[in-house]
């Protein structure tokens, strides 16, 4: 209770007992069922399916979890010299915290020629990232070393997180064809069937 409320909760002798009985607050109420939401999806699940329903956006983060490698895929940051992009033989991996405004793009190590979207997350909530130089979903990935979004001219085109402090998380879909679904719903049953490979990277926002 103290960590779902943020303070230590003033407790009557059968508080036990009344959260059984459902007589609690129900400010506590809500605030308890985010909690466990957040940190015991999994066991409130399990005993309660009817209290605690599987949203696609967890179950898709079931999925992320079971299935995303982090060994190719990184963020890296993007120096701004006089209002233009720096070499990029001069770009450097971020580490997992970034300042707010700092400029970055992905950078993914792959083994074949592909395609792939990417999502972000924000507090559970989950977001298409467009990766093409005019606004498309997917982007075509080369053999080796590719780093993007880039513009038409070839050049990165920098991204940057503005507003939103704290975990941020990143999942890059890669697949043999441009069809990858580009919502939460469609992917859960997509990527168990299909020939596809997810990318991952938590990254910490601050001032």
């Amino acid at each position: 209770m103290d960590d779902a409320v943020g303070y230590p909760v003033a407790r009557g002798q059968d508080y036990v007992r009344n959260m059984r009985r459902g007589e609690i607050a129900a400010a506590y109420a809500v605030l308890i069922h985010q909690w466990l939401l957040e940190h015991h999806f999994d066991l409130s699940h399990r005993l309660a399916p009817e209290i605690f329903p599987e949203t696609p956006e967890q179950r898709w983060q079931v999925i992320v979890n079971e299935r995303a490698i982090s060994d190719r895929f990184r963020l890296v940051l993007v120096p701004l010299t006089m209002g233009i992009v720096e070499r990029e033989s001069q770009l450097r991996s971020a580490d997992t915290t970034i300042r707010l405004g700092e400029r970055f793009c992905f950078e993914l190590d792959s083994e074949i020629e592909c395609y792939a979207v990417a999502f972000q997350a924000v507090r559970g909530q989950w977001h298409n990232i467009p990766l093409g130089p005019n606004g498309e979903i997917n982007v075509p990935i080369q053999s080796g070393q590719n780093r993007f979004p880039k513009r038409t001219d070839g050049k990165i085109d920098p991204l940057a997180e503005n507003h939103d402090e704290g975990t941020h998380e990143f999942v890059l879909i890669t697949a043999p064809t441009d069809d990858i679904p580009t919502s939460i719903q469609s992917l859960n049953t997509w990527i168990p069937n299909g020939p596809n490979t997810l990318h991952h990277i938590t990254v910490q926002f601050v001032k």
